[in-house]
């Protein structure tokens, strides 16, 4: 294993002699592992690289965190290498900035990353994440929607901020390897035990499908990495021809802002249209991992009717239309922009895009009741023949109220949301659906006693919605 990864490290030019690298480790096996490794490499090639190791309790294990903490400390006293120890209260930077969960862990995680490296001034960052990770990655973007970049997965290394690089030496190989060598070593790292909560939609992936792919074929991981290594070649040519591109329709390029011409830009090819959108979303924020959702709904802005559109994206981005010019920028236009009252009419059966908060509608028809789908936050059944009017979907009013299912009241629209812990900043923008002038349904948050379907419903309505990663705290 040691020869593998020196051998690696040597083939990627990942690191060079004396340089000094900050590691990521939870103390789990993978994390655990790494630091080992590039240790027991430093030691026997005299490589003198300068290791510290960076440690975030998240705050969401209690006692078991803290015993965590403990493990990596002792660890690297015990190898004599620097570490870094960090306790943020991750639930209360959720409930601050509307992230969910893994989201909000690993922003935190890459900010004392990038912290920690310009106080030791490393030129590298380097996590663990290994093949298996790598398979994960690339059906789970399949499962969310993604573009031909994302089936690519993640890649071997890439600048995280200035003339830092974030490195992956482990992403050849197999979380078995690791296992093996960590068994072969002596090393008792700590796992996780979120690791196998099925609360999180990819430890789902991980725990109950994989194993299905593997009955199928053992070798379903070689598959899908060799069809990502084919992709990443072949995205790598067209991403250069995009930046080629992207040169010619920028008219501003500053560090929070960017602005092309609309006219250029809708005159390449769409293939390279979704790509320069992905270089300006990566640019303006690297921490996110930009989806096709976010690209198309992007490109609706160029294509609408509205020449001051404003669409609004993860991590505080926004791109605004002003005429013959699409404005991306960095938190600020978020911050100036208000959503202004919306309605759109709703086709049954059809799909209906809210540009105003990215969620696109999707309504179909069924004759028969039985086998009926099951529904999370994001989709609710209705009695076609029994609702009161015409289906809508606008924004919150005052003194909006909702039925309660199963009972003869109703509630305060405001208090529901806040019941559902919708974000404050989301609030304005999470469409009402509505039948004439009655809320039949706030997805994500409830649904109400009209035209419920019983053992008398002929007809069908199914409601769903379809989103991207700002939503997934509303509808996960």
């Amino acid at each position: 294993m040691l020869r593998s990864v020196q051998k690696q490290l040597e083939t990627e030019q990942l690191l060079a002699p004396g340089e000094t690298i900050v590691i990521g480790v939870s103390g789990g096996v993978d994390s655990t592992v790494l630091l080992h490794l590039l240790h027991s490499l430093n030691v026997m090639y005299q490589h003198g690289w300068k290791l510290h190791a960076v440690h975030l309790n998240h705050c969401f294990r209690g006692e078991e965190a803290r015993q965590d903490a403990a493990y990596v400390k002792s660890f690297c006293e015990e190898l004599s290498i620097h570490v870094h120890l960090f306790e943020k209260d991750v639930p209360a930077y959720m409930e601050e900035t509307g992230l969910g969960a893994q989201e909000a862990s690993r922003n935190l995680r890459y900010e004392l990353y990038e912290q920690v490296a310009r106080n030791v001034k490393a030129t590298k960052v380097a996590v663990a994440h290994h093949a298996d990770d790598q398979v994960e990655t690339i059906l789970y973007r399949m499962l969310r929607g993604t573009s031909a970049s994302g089936l690519s997965g993640m890649p071997m290394r890439r600048r995280l901020f200035e003339d830092v690089e974030l490195i992956r030496p482990l992403l050849p190989f197999y979380k078995e390897q690791l296992i093996s060598y960590s068994n072969q070593v002596g090393l008792v790292p700590h796992e996780d035990s979120s690791n196998q909560s099925r609360k999180y939609q990819r430890n789902k992936l991980r725990l109950d499908v994989l194993p299905m792919f593997d009955s199928i074929n053992p070798r379903y991981r070689e598959h899908i990495l060799q069809l990502a290594y084919t992709i990443r070649q072949e995205d790598t040519y067209l991403m250069e021809k995009s930046r080629e591109a992207l040169a010619q329709v920028a008219e501003t390029w500053e560090p929070n802002r960017i602005v092309v011409s609309l006219n250029k830009f809708q005159s390449c090819d769409l293939a390279l249209q979704r790509r320069m959108i992905t270089l300006i979303l990566s640019y303006l924020s690297s921490r996110i991992e930009w989806s096709s959702q976010h690209v198309e709904a992007v490109l609706r802005v160029g294509i609408g009717e509205n020449p001051s559109a404003v669409y609004y994206l993860p991590n505080k981005l926004a791109v605004k239309r002003v005429y013959n010019q699409l404005h991306f920028s960095e938190g600020s236009l978020l911050l100036e922009q208000h959503t202004g009252p919306f309605r759109y009419d709703l086709d049954k059966p059809g799909v209906t895009f809210i540009k105003e908060s990215g969620l696109e509608f999707r309504l179909s028809i069924q004759s028969s009741i039985e086998a009926l789908p099951r529904l999370g936050k994001c989709a609710a059944l209705f009695d076609l023949d029994r609702l009161p009017g015409a289906l809508a979907v606008r924004n919150r009013q005052n003194g909006d109220r909702i039925s309660l299912l199963g009972s003869a009241g109703s509630t305060k629209l405001k208090e529901a949301m806040i019941d559902a812990k919708v974000p404050r900043h989301l609030r304005d923008r999470l469409p009402v659906v509505v039948s004439g002038d009655e809320i039949i349904w706030v997805p994500g948050v409830r649904r109400s006693s009209v035209a419920v379907v019983d053992g008398n419903t002929t007809r069908v309505l199914q409601v769903e919605v379809e989103y991207g990663e700002e939503w997934q705290e509303v509808f996960e």
